[in-house]
This record gives C-alpha cells, sequence and structure tokens, in this order.
C-alpha cells in the first residue's frame, strides 16, 4: 500500500514536471537570427514574440528545456528573465472570467463583439443572424466540415441582390471575400475581431456609402472560429494552447505531456509544406505541421472551400488572416527570403497607403518572412496561389513596449505580460480599425477592377 501511494506521488510529480513552463524575456547583445538554432536545438520551446529589431524574444519554454536554454543564451551573450513562472499554476488569474450577459435578440448587439464568445454561444448566434428578421435577408450559414471533435466550421456568407447599373456589370459575377479568425487557440482577439466585422459590415450595409458598393461587387465569407477544439481547450485547461486538439502518432501512446496532442493549423496547409524551419516535424512542439499537408479537418475544409467555390459560385479575389499580436501587416510569401509574389509591389503600396490612412501608421507592412520569420505551411501562401489579394493582420497589442516590459535594464514592469491575453476590451477598438482597412482595401480593389472597366 505504501509503495502504490509512492508511486502514486512519483507519478503526479513527474507529470508536473513535464507540463510545467515557463515564460521567459530573452535579449541578445546584438542583432542576428537566433530562431533557426533554437529551433533546432530545442524543438520544443514556443516562440511567443520576435522582435529583430531589439534582439529580443518572448518564449514558452519547457520544464526540461531549462538549464541548457539558459547557457545558450549566456553563450549568445544575451541575458533573461522569467516573466512568469509554473504556467499553469500562475496563468489561472488570466483564465476567463465570464461577465454575467443575456444574449440580445438582435443578432447586431454590440455584447456580441464585446465578449470573449464560447463555441456554444458562436453557434447560437449564427443561428439568430439567419433567423432574425433584421439580417436573415443578407445572411446564408454555410458548414464546411468538422473538427476532431465533432465541432462544426461555419462559415457566415453576406451577400446582396442590388441592382446593376452597367449592362457590363451584369453579365460580370461578383468576387468572393474570405476572412478567417481563431486559427491558433489562444489567439481569442481574433476571433471577436472577425465578429465585429462581420456585424459592421451587416450594420452599415444601408447608409455607408463604401459599403454599399463593396457588398455590390463581393459576396463577404466570414468563418471567425477556425480552430473551435483547441480555443475552448483554451478556455478550459491552458491558456496558451496554440494547436488544434488531433491526436498525434505520439500523442497515441503517451498522453503524459499534453504538448504532444494537436496540429499547429498554420503550418499544415499544403503550399510548401514542410519547406523551412519555423515549421517543426515534432509532434509535441507548439508548431508542429502534422504528419502530412492538409491533414488536419479544419485545413482540408478551407483547402476546399476556397478551392472550388461550391458555395459561392464566384471567384475568391482577397483574403485576410486575422491572428495576434504584433500590429503587423503581413504579405507572402512567409516561406521565403528570396521570392516575391507576382503583384508584391503592388500590395505594398496598396497596404501601406491605408495602414497610413486608417491605421496612424501603427502597423509594419511588409513580407511576413521577413517582419516576423519564414515559415512554410501557411495559410496566407497557399491562397496566394489561388488569389491576387492575400494577407495576415497581426492585432494589438504592438510589439513596442512588449516583450520590453522595461525601460531600461535597472526598471522592470513587473506586471508586464503576453499580448496573447488582451482582454475583450480590445476588441472594437481592434475591430474598428481592421473593418475599416477591409473597407478602404476592397474599396480600392473594385476603384481598379471594376470602375476602370467600365470608362
Amino acid at each position: 500500500m505504501v509503495h502504490n501511494i509512492q508511486l502514486f506521488l512519483f507519478f503526479v510529480v513527474f507529470l508536473n514536471y513535464l507540463q510545467a513552463e515557463e515564460i521567459w524575456f530573452v535579449k541578445f547583445s546584438y542583432k542576428h537570427n537566433y530562431l533557426s538554432r533554437i529551433e533546432k536545438t530545442f524543438p520544443l520551446i514556443d516562440l511567443l514574440q520576435y522582435d529583430y529589431d531589439q534582439s529580443s524574444c518572448i518564449f514558452l519554454v519547457p520544464q526540461n528545456y531549462l538549464l541548457n536554454f539558459a547557457r545558450f543564451i549566456q553563450q549568445h551573450n544575451g541575458f533573461y528573465r522569467i516573466m512568469l513562472d509554473n504556467t499553469k499554476d500562475t496563468l489561472k488569474k488570466f483564465q476567463l472570467r465570464s461577465k454575467r450577459w443575456t444574449p440580445s435578440d438582435n443578432p447586431l448587439d454590440k455584447t456580441f463583439y464585446q465578449h470573449f464568445l464560447s463555441y456554444d454561444e458562436q453557434q447560437n448566434w449564427y443561428s439568430l443572424l439567419a433567423n432574425s428578421s433584421l439580417t436573415k435577408k443578407f445572411i446564408r450559414l454555410h458548414t464546411i466540415g468538422y473538427t476532431y471533435e465533432n465541432r462544426s466550421l461555419t462559415v457566415v456568407q453576406i451577400h446582396s441582390k442590388y441592382r446593376r447599373r452597367y449592362k457590363q456589370q451584369q453579365q460580370r459575377r461578383k468576387l468572393s471575400v474570405f476572412i478567417d479568425g481563431g486559427m491558433h487557440a489562444r489567439e481569442w482577439l481574433s476571433i471577436g475581431v472577425a465578429n465585429f466585422v462581420l456585424i459592421q459590415f451587416l450594420t452599415l450595409k444601408e447608409n455607408n456609402l463604401k459599403v454599399q458598393r463593396i457588398l455590390r461587387h463581393f459576396d463577404i465569407f466570414v468563418l471567425s472560429m477556425m480552430n473551435p477544439d483547441g480555443y475552448e481547450y483554451s478556455r478550459t485547461h491552458n491558456r496558451l494552447w496554440r494547436k488544434n486538439r488531433s491526436p498525434t502518432i505520439v500523442s497515441d501512446y503517451w498522453d503524459i505531456d499534453e504538448s504532444c496532442c494537436g496540429v499547429d493549423l498554420n503550418r499544415n496547409f499544403p503550399y510548401q509544406w514542410d519547406s523551412i524551419y519555423g515549421s517543426s516535424n515534432h509532434p509535441c512542439s507548439h508548431s508542429y505541421r502534422g504528419s502530412h499537408p492538409s491533414s488536419e479537418s479544419e485545413v482540408q475544409s478551407v483547402v476546399n472551400f476556397l478551392q472550388t467555390n461550391t458555395y459561392s459560385r464566384n471567384k475568391f479575389y482577397a483574403y485576410f488572416n486575422l491572428h495576434a499580436y504584433g500590429r503587423f501587416w503581413l504579405l507572402p510569401w512567409t516561406y521565403s527570403t528570396l521570392n516575391k509574389v507576382q503583384n508584391y509591389e503592388d500590395l505594398l503600396k496598396r497596404c501601406n497607403q491605408i495602414a497610413s490612412n486608417v491605421m496612424n501608421q501603427t502597423y509594419k507592412v511588409g513580407q511576413a518572412s521577413f517582419l516576423l520569420y519564414p515559415c512554410s505551411g501557411t495559410s496566407i501562401d497557399f491562397a496566394a496561389t489561388l488569389m491576387p489579394h492575400s494577407m495576415t493582420l497581426e492585432l494589438s497589442p504592438t510589439f513596442k513596449g512588449l516583450p520590453m516590459c522595461f525601460e531600461t535594464n535597472q526598471t522592470v514592469d513587473h506586471n508586464c505580460t503576453v499580448g496573447f491575453l488582451a482582454g475583450p476590451e480590445v476588441i472594437e477598438i481592434d475591430g474598428t480599425e481592421v473593418f475599416n482597412a477591409i473597407v478602404e482595401y476592397l474599396d480600392s480593389i473594385i476603384q481598379d477592377y471594376f470602375l476602370s472597366r467600365n470608362t
């Protein structure tokens, strides 16, 4: 009996040891790309934030890497400090603390974007959108697939039946726009902002001339919650969970370490899959790419949806991929620093102009592999093979001040944290910026693509 108790206690300690993680702020003394070497040497470390100009990063470090990673930092003339220790305990204070609220009968009510909705709340809201007299004429719901845990992937289509003014337009089909959020489970803000954008299009369709013009030329498709399994897990078990929840070859026989479950959906898309570092082949890595391209039902569902146009019958022309955080406007390619998409200069000019006009120049615009880091199997690279306008918007907060968390080496803000933990009060602030940017972007396309052909 005593032996069994000792064995059980050992097992509990061993389990906690495997699952414990610490969040480290790391700063090196000179600029250098350390990421590829860190990934090869410490494949299970999760990069939360990276600022090349400041030679600094924030990492989620597994317990069994702590000593060796500290040595690595010291050998490269860097220093580190622990921002949060024993993540599973410390992060409890950052777990969801939902205020009580009663859903409105109006599907466009602001309460639907003032909270981080659960999956069930999201589905109920979709049902309200589809059945309310305020919105049902403009809404179609499409279930494009199901997750490993049998949650539906629901795309909301905003459509309109505006009469065409020109004969040329009568003969021309509308184009389609795809917006998604929640690809990484811990990036709750991207889900909230996607919902905000959806509500704004529906709210302003009657009295905003630019929105009316956009809906005459585009059908808008919004997948707010691409990774509902991972998202629900981040709400109940691990706030910084990133992947989905499908089993891997390791988790099938080794279920002690939770990190060995799941695939990083934004490393699983079929274009340039596993072609460069930044996409791990280790099942226990937070950036695990999966066993093969489009191995995950979430990715395969989106790939099929964009390729086949089953529900839209119109060509997809623009893709806006919402993530958090850093305030970056990222353009393909992510897999290469040597190559650029054919229309890169046009994308860069257009995005810079809009970021300057509606975002007060607070977003950095450029190729994803330069502004952040190279990685492969991403959604914007895949989408760029299908349509001319493909981009990622990394939401708030900005990297300035984070991950620094201090003004000088002597002044440290011990309350600083990582940007994934932004609260619901940020949804409307970021959502307004992103919605205005999308409207300006699509309107600029209309000026180039449609109106120029009618003159």
